[in-house]
């Protein structure tokens, strides 16, 4: 089983309610999610999870870095001259600066995990 540390999520167990400041996504092995419904692994009591709700983070933290980047690329007096590329650039820096700590403090409390039932799986013929 491989695993893949993501630092700008907060995970917290469960089953066992250990809290780390990353999660650590299953990439390859027998409890390895699909790329909509990833899985991940709790290192104290070794039991798969899956973040809950996932499009509650997105919704909040995609908006937040749109507009973030629009402030950036705007950011630039109007009769200064400078290339796209450099006003890019400089949104690009934004973003990263500003989303690190955003998307830690949002996965903290809008990412909610519940344990993986990896003998249970459903398919979409299954669900009609």
């Amino acid at each position: 089983m491989k695993l893949w540390k993501w630092h700008t999520l907060i995970f917290k167990c469960p089953k066992c309610g250990k809290e780390t400041d990353y999660a650590l996504q299953v990439t390859d092995g027998p409890h390895k999610g699909t790329s909509w419904d990833p899985a991940y692994w709790c290192e104290q009591c070794n039991t798969p999870a899956r973040a809950r709700e996932p499009w509650l983070f997105g919704a909040v933290y995609g908006p937040l870095m749109a507009i973030i980047a629009a402030f950036a690329y705007e950011a630039f007096p109007k009769g200064l001259t400078l290339p796209s590329w450099t006003c890019i650039a400089f949104a690009t820096l934004c973003c990263a600066v500003i989303g690190w700590p955003l998307s830690r403090y949002l996965s903290r409390y809008l990412v909610a995990w519940e344990a993986r039932d990896t003998g249970a799986r459903v398919t979409n013929s299954e669900r009609l």
